[in-house]
């Protein structure tokens, strides 16, 4: 059975991966091909290089399509995969509660809040926080 707070999350979902295609906000791709260059120079061939390599070009992909893989993940928490959806909803927003306490941090030390909302902008803010409230709410 559906709960409604999985609706929900799918029906926040949808705005907040509008939002981040509109602006062209991505996940953690960077930090994936530093990894990605990380096991090339550490494992020269095998199985297991191929296994990791292949996974990480998944998330890659996964990450580079941004707002819709957001969308992805609202719909699979919708039907009721949950797990899997907040998993899409995070690499495509590249959000996580690590995320959030960084970028207080930042904002406390620095204390400028402008240079802040303009690293995404308004429209990528809303986004993301529409993105992160839908993964908060789903169970």
């Amino acid at each position: 059975m559906i709960k409604k707070r999985n609706i929900t999350a799918f029906l926040i979902s949808v705005p907040a991966g509008l939002l981040l295609f509109i602006k062209g906000i991505q996940g953690p791709t960077g930090i994936y091909f530093l990894i990605l260059d990380y096991v090339n120079g550490l494992l020269t061939t095998g199985a297991i290089k191929s296994f990791l390599v292949f996974g990480l070009l998944v998330l890659i992909l996964l990450s580079s399509l941004g707002g819709l893989t957001v969308i992805a993940g609202g719909f699979l928490i919708w039907k009721d995969h949950v797990s899997t959806g907040k998993f899409l909803i995070g690499i495509g927003a590249g959000i996580s509660i690590f995320l959030v306490l960084f970028l207080l941090i930042t904002l406390i030390t620095s204390g400028d809040l402008s240079s802040l909302i303009a690293q995404y902008g308004v429209v990528g803010w809303t986004g993301i926080i529409l993105a992160f409230l839908a993964r908060s709410i789903a169970r």
